[in-house]
Order: structure tokens, then C-alpha cells, then sequence
């Protein structure tokens, strides 16, 4: 159990983030770890397509195991805006004796005895700086092979789940955010508990830690398989790492709609209000339902006068989602995705 102490200060300092290199990391632990891919098999397959000439020595001997990663790799995201190039050109400002004190905790922890895994972490340890610039090629080619061509569909259940979970904490506080966060997190007031289960020797895993008044910053992550990961240490603001409402949808096609919601609605608001099951924009719903921005506009309006949907403002952005009326309808319709 990893308890985490958390001040009135650090709750008015929960922000919500996500970050195109944690997915980058997490994803690729899952294409190496059998028993975490069962949410990810059509994607794991396409990815091992994808890379099947492709020799990434750097990121499988830091990322090609169950265990710790070495947290440069996943630095806290402070904003939702960053792209990957962003986050990388900030991993290579890490200091080096940042660089080396994570591979030693690499080394600690791994069960693994690859001697080509073990000539990368010396080569970490002698040379930091010039191994963090092999490793950002081998970074650069991953995402564009295996995840670039997802990151606007990822963006937008990730937008969506910040647009959900914003929403339950302005109405029910810390409580009613982490009541359905993961089952593995339980709220009291001035703690948060993490479930982490037993360690490999069999012993209850212990862990007391303390923001002092930081905050925490909530990061939903589509790879993070289902499970709740935490990363507070002394280099980056505390982050935990949790998967979004809606996870599984960003590798859906547009789902069918419903003949009888179609003769009711027309095919076009049709289409737009089953859309909606996860929250978007007006331009996201235009690009994946391949029409104009002025016809998806057109649409919400009449939806939005019907009561079946709701626009919300997250920043110069305006995100509409469906309303309990609207959710109704699709269950009555049997028409949810």
C-alpha cells in the first residue's frame, strides 16, 4: 500500500495533464510484455508490423521488461499542449548525474542478466548525455512508425477524460474524482491510498509519501494498462498515472447508427450524437465523421436545443458531450458504440 499525504495546498493544486512520451514509454513495455497486451492485441500486432527490421537497442533495455522505468523517460507533463518533440528536447536538458542515479535504480530493480542490456546501463553511467541522444533516435522512429498516425484519435479520449474527470471534481470534490478513478485508489481525507499488492518475495508492499504542498498531477494514459502507476520524486512534480474513461475507443471505426435513431433524428445528427458518447469538438467530430465543420456545428446546435448534448469550455476550446437525456437515448436506441 503506497500512502500518499496530501494537504488542503495539494489539492488545490490537483491539475490533470497527459503526455504523448508517457504513452510513448508505456506502449512500448506492452508490445515486450505478453500478459499486458490483452486490451492492446490488434494494435501489438500492427506494432510488431510496423517494426519488424527495426533493432531498438536503447528502448528495450530500459523499457523491454515488467518493472521500473527510469523516470527521464517519463517526465511529468505540465500541460496538454506539448507535442513529443517537446518532451524530448526537455529529456535532454536531464542533468547527468539525474540520468545516472535512475539507471542505477534500473539496475536495482531488474531480474534481467542480457549482457546487451547491461552495456546500455554502463553506457548510461560513462556516458549520459551522448546515450540520451541514441536513445532519442530510437524515440524519434518508434513514434513515427508506431503511434503518430494515433495521436490525434488518443488526443481526443484523452481531452475527453480530463473534460469528465474536471467535471466530478468541480461536483463532488476529491471524493467524487477519486471514487471511480481505479479501484486500486481509495480517498479519505488528507490521504490517498495506491494498492500496489505484494512484492515479488510475497511481503505487503509499504510506502508512506508526502507532497509538502506541491499538488499531484493526475495523468490519464490510454497504455497504461489499466493499471495506476506513480511517479513522486525530488526532479518532477508527483504524477499519477491512470487509465481514461473511454480507453478502448480510440481504435474504433465510426460505429454504425441506428436505423430507427437515424429516421428520428436524421442520419446527420445521428451520427454526431452517438459520436459524443466520448466528448469532443467541433473540428474532431468533423474529421472523423469526414464532413464540414459547419455541418457538425449545424448539428449540435439542433442537439444542443433538444437537450441532448452540452457544450463545455476547457481553455480556447469548447468540447460538447452528451447530456443524461442524450445518454438515455442511445441506451433506448441500443445504439452506444
Amino acid at each position: 500500500m503506497i500512502n500518499i499525504h496530501l494537504t488542503p495546498d495539494d489539492l488545490a493544486d490537483m491539475r490533470f495533464a497527459y503526455s504523448p512520451l508517457v504513452e510513448l514509454a508505456t506502449s512500448y513495455r506492452i508490445l515486450h510484455v505478453p500478459k499486458m497486451q490483452s486490451h492492446y492485441l490488434r494494435w501489438v500486432d500492427e506494432a510488431q508490423r510496423a517494426l519488424f527490421d527495426t533493432d531498438l537497442p536503447y528502448m528495450r533495455a530500459l523499457l523491454g521488461y515488467p518493472g521500473y522505468i527510469p523516470d527521464f523517460l517519463t517526465p511529468t507533463p505540465m500541460t496538454t499542449n506539448q507535442s513529443v518533440e517537446d518532451e524530448i528536447t526537455g529529456m535532454l536538458n536531464t542533468p547527468p548525474e539525474v540520468v545516472r542515479g535512475n539507471i542505477q535504480t534500473l539496475m536495482a530493480h531488474a531480474d534481467c542478466v542480457d549482457q546487451q542490456f547491461v552495456d546500455v546501463w554502463q553506457n548510461f553511467l560513462n556516458y549520459p548525455h551522448e546515450s540520451l541522444l541514441c536513445l532519442v533516435d530510437e524515440l524519434r522512429l518508434y513514434w513515427l512508425r508506431v503511434l503518430a498516425h494515433h495521436w490525434p484519435r488518443m488526443k481526443t479520449v484523452l481531452d475527453g477524460d480530463i473534460l469528465y474527470k474536471a467535471r466530478q471534481l468541480a461536483v463532488g470534490g476529491p471524493s467524487g474524482l477519486f471514487a471511480d478513478l481505479h479501484p486500486d485508489v481509495t480517498y479519505e481525507p488528507g490521504q490517498l491510498q495506491v494498492n500496489k499488492g505484494h512484492s515479488r518475495a510475497g511481503a505487503t508492499f509499504e510506502m508512506d509519501l508526502t507532497l509538502n504542498g506541491q499538488g499531484i498531477q493526475l495523468v490519464p494514459a490510454i497504455f497504461s494498462a489499466s493499471k495506476i502507476h506513480w511517479q513522486i520524486v525530488p526532479e518532477w512534480h508527483p504524477m499519477l498515472i491512470y487509465s481514461p474513461r473511454g480507453a478502448g475507443l480510440w481504435r474504433q471505426e465510426v460505429p454504425g447508427v441506428d436505423q430507427s435513431l437515424e429516421l428520428l433524428l436524421g442520419a446527420g445528427k445521428a451520427r454526431v450524437l452517438q459520436e459524443l458518447e466520448t466528448p469532443a469538438n467541433t473540428g474532431e467530430i468533423a474529421r472523423k465523421l469526414s464532413i464540414t465543420a459547419g455541418a457538425v456545428s449545424q448539428h449540435l446546435s439542433r442537439l444542443n436545443q433538444a437537450g441532448l448534448v452540452e457544450p463545455h469550455r476547457s481553455g480556447k476550446v469548447v468540447f460538447y458531450h452528451l447530456t443524461p437525456r442524450g445518454q438515455q437515448l442511445l441506451v433506448l436506441f441500443d445504439a452506444t458504440p
